[in-house]
């Protein structure tokens, strides 16, 4: 009786888990590998200074903008896990995306067809703060969160 409802239930199941994990696990030879980019930490420059910075999630860092204005660029850099800088991915490949905790106070604006590269503007919107989370992203998901970091809008 075990063996009739193992070969009628459970095998059929089985194997069709089987087949789904070795499936999507294959690599696609048409499409090309693309290594993730592996940062553990991210460094904000302007004008070749080192403003802020956060190494796996944590900071002591806030970045500032003006009501009103936009700043002057932001470049960014990584942290790999023995806290050296690298440059950025390839932005065509790997974009870099953001997501701020209220748009009221401050927005990210970039260059006209330089949409998703790691350089950006903060523009300030009304006195206050708020948080800003980076991402690299990488065939619709995030490759890596920079965790929270603050920003102030002052006058």
């Amino acid at each position: 009786m075990f063996s009739l409802i193992l070969k009628r239930r459970i095998l059929p199941i089985l194997i069709l888990s089987l087949s789904i994990f070795i499936f999507s696990c294959k690599d696609d030879p048409l499409e090309p590998k693309l290594d993730h980019f592996e940062a553990e930490g991210i460094v904000f420059y302007q004008s070749g200074i080192k403003v802020a910075e956060i190494f796996r999630g944590v900071t002591q860092d806030t970045l500032f903008a003006q009501v009103g204005q936009t700043s002057v660029h932001f470049e960014v850099k990584f942290f790999d896990s023995s806290k050296n800088e690298m440059d950025p991915p390839d932005h065509t490949k790997q974009p870099f995306a953001w997501e701020i905790q209220d748009t009221s106070i401050v927005g990210i604006w970039q260059h006209p067809g330089e949409e998703g590269s790691y350089e950006f503007h903060l523009v300030g919107k009304q006195l206050g703060v708020t948080n800003i989370e980076f991402f690299i992203m990488h065939e619709g998901h995030a490759d890596f969160r920079s965790g929270i970091i603050p920003v102030k809008v002052i006058n």
